[in-house]
């Protein structure tokens, strides 16, 4: 039995990610810090119903703290507006 592949998404390496800090003269890329927390949460959110249909407990858990911290840090972002 085979896997269908995945696609791959590519992180940018540390220095990709200075180079872009650089050329853009912003750390977050194009994203604002509450779009950024925001995509964060959703993004964990799935990763951890994926992780717990697997099984995979302790990967669910961490992943669902990463959420709340993301809801959290997006809370704080938006109050500060």
């Amino acid at each position: 039995m085979s896997k269908t592949p995945r696609q791959s998404l590519k992180v940018p390496a540390s220095n990709d990610q200075q180079m872009t800090v650089e050329a853009t003269g912003s750390s977050q890329a194009g994203m604002s810090a509450s779009e950024t927390a925001r995509y964060i949460s959703e993004f964990s959110a799935e990763l951890s119903y994926l992780a717990r249909e697997a099984k995979l407990d302790l990967l669910a858990y961490l992943l669902d703290m990463a959420r709340l911290e993301a809801i959290r840090t997006l809370q704080m972002v938006e109050e500060d507006r």
